[in-house]
């Protein structure tokens, strides 16, 4: 591993945001604005991968990156910049800006996945995430639109033992909040309100 190499691919493109390097899987990682774009190996360097332009890169033929993984090798989405590419510093610099974009913009969808990811609300496990997508509820704005009680009704539904703390939980991490911070009179009243809907969903159904 040469840092003397990293260093002359970071100066390479300086004028870039916030460009930063570190040591990653036995070379470094090279990021704008702390997103990764690129590998710098010993004396090699790789661009990110994206579906829009990978096929360009590969009909170019750019090599993928292999890094050794226990007694094999594992490919990565990363391929190599050549000698060419390199002299052509313009074309460089504008193929390099496409993928820092494209790397801010996957980065970006995985953030908003996230937030909507249900275990990401207050009270939620994982398990319970689980039991959640098992009746239907993926994510959080499926869960904002079906609401707790019919929520909870499914889930009872499939699995009769569960304890009413189940629909405590579901109010709370409905609305922000800590399942302990909900008095003993607030539980009280969203027990009535489920048994309400209970007799909507017998009457519905009868």
């Amino acid at each position: 591993m040469s840092s003397k190499f990293a260093n002359q691919i970071l100066k390479e493109f300086s004028g870039f945001d916030d460009i930063s390097i570190k040591t990653f899987f036995g070379g470094f990682s090279i990021s704008s604005k702390a997103t990764m774009f690129g590998w710098i190996g010993k004396s090699d360097f790789y661009l990110r991968g994206h579906a829009y332009y990978r096929e360009l890169f590969i009909e170019s033929g750019m090599q993928p990156l292999s890094l050794p993984s226990g007694i094999s090798t594992k490919s990565l989405d990363y391929y190599k910049v050549s000698d060419e590419l390199f002299r052509d510093r313009e074309k460089l610099h504008s193929i390099v800006k496409m993928v820092i974009e494209y790397a801010e913009l996957d980065l970006s969808e995985k953030n908003k996945l996230k937030e909507q990811r249900i275990k990401e609300l207050p009270n939620m496990t994982l398990s319970l995430e689980r039991l959640l997508f098992s009746v239907g509820i993926v994510n959080i704005p499926t869960f904002e639109q079906v609401g707790y009680l019919e929520t909870y009704y499914r889930i009872k539904n499939k699995k009769t033992g569960i304890s009413i703390n189940i629909l405590f939980i579901l109010y709370a991490s409905l609305h922000r909040r800590h399942v302990a911070s909900l008095a003993k009179s607030k539980k009280d009243e969203i027990e009535l309100e489920y048994q309400s809907f209970l007799k909507q969903q017998i009457a519905k159904n009868s």
